[in-house]
């Protein structure tokens, strides 16, 4: 579905050439001339993106700007402010009337403006969907980042990690302990993907003590055993001394029952994903890699694998 940008500018020879512009770039462009008919559009039609000129009759850009960002019905779209002023105290106004972006209309080629608008949105998104706790993207741009790669028909990885022991750890420690451990995990792995994965590997969030990396499938498993060693090394700093001595501690597992359990640690099951063979969803490969993470778990845990580990303890009647 393309992306609908609302353009309010009462100059129409310019509301026509950006309008072409975007258009020949795939946006769904609705465009008003007159500022006041522009606030009830940003509402009725709720679009991705506000691309606002400031000099206006009747009201300007700064107080249309305002007035979307003070409404609830439309404060959540980013508005971009289309200006001729290069002043960094006009900025300023603007951004603090709740404007997201600027762009200076001698500055910039209007062939660039399409991407230049798919940048923030983009950026918009991500920051929607971040996670408050680490900062990584959330559940709605790693849906999006395995859809898009499934697109381009290569060979990939998506590999969900798994923080164990982490609720009995929690229930003892307490929240903001069990936020410092999820923290470390998220420190890991992007260390984890620095030194062992590739450029382009992608970590996500997707909440409480759950992660994701989409990326190459050929570093993928490098990057998830340097992952699980190095939250082996590090989880004993988390513990008091006398849990320290005895590797673990007394806790309760999601029947209620007493039990021991050893220090934090993570557990990653990878899926590989050919798209040309077969064809998959986000949900259905997040299905797959629950089958593995299970079978990891039964292991143990505090590990890595794929499919390889169903198949392995099938042939040897575990499975």
């Amino acid at each position: 579905m393309a992306e609908k940008i609302l353009l309010i500018d009462d100059e129409i020879n310019n509301l026509k050439v950006l309008q072409a512009r975007l258009k020949a770039n795939h946006f769904d462009v609705v465009t008003c001339d007159d500022p006041l008919k522009g606030l009830e559009l940003a509402s009725s039609i709720e679009p991705d993106l506000i691309l606002l000129d400031v000099n206006m009759p009747k009201m300007n850009g700064l107080e249309v700007c305002q007035k979307i960002k003070n409404s609830y019905a439309t404060a959540h779209i980013p508005v971009v402010l289309l200006t001729c002023m290069d002043d960094i105290g006009y900025k300023l106004r603007g951004f603090d009337g709740g404007a997201d972006d600027y762009l200076v209309k001698d500055e910039i080629d209007y062939r660039e403006i399409p991407a230049r608008l798919r940048s923030i949105l983009r950026r918009m998104r991500s920051s929607r969907s971040a996670n408050p706790l680490t900062g990584l993207p959330g559940n709605e741009e790693i849906i999006r980042t395995i859809t898009e790669t499934i697109k381009t028909g290569k060979l990939f990885s998506v590999a969900y990690v798994d923080i164990d022991n982490f609720k009995p750890y929690n229930d003892r420690y307490g929240f903001s302990k069990g936020d410092q451990v999820i923290l470390l995990v998220a420190k890991v792995l992007r260390e984890a993907i620095q030194q062992k994965g590739s450029p382009n590997d992608f970590l996500g969030h997707i909440g409480g003590d759950d992660f994701v990396v989409v990326g190459n499938p050929y570093t993928m498993r490098k990057m998830a055993e340097y992952a699980v060693r190095k939250v082996k090394e590090s989880a004993p700093k988390f513990y008091d001394p006398e849990d320290r001595k005895r590797n673990g501690i007394q806790g309760l597992d999601r029947h209620g029952t007493k039990r021991f359990f050893p220090f934090f640690a993570i557990t990653v099951a990878i899926v590989d994903i050919d798209p040309k063979r077969s064809p998959v969803t986000p949900d259905q490969i997040a299905n797959i890699a629950s089958k593995i993470k299970k079978h990891l778990k039964n292991s143990g845990g505090n590990t890595f694998g794929g499919y390889e580990i169903i198949l392995n303890q099938k042939k040897a009647g575990v499975a």
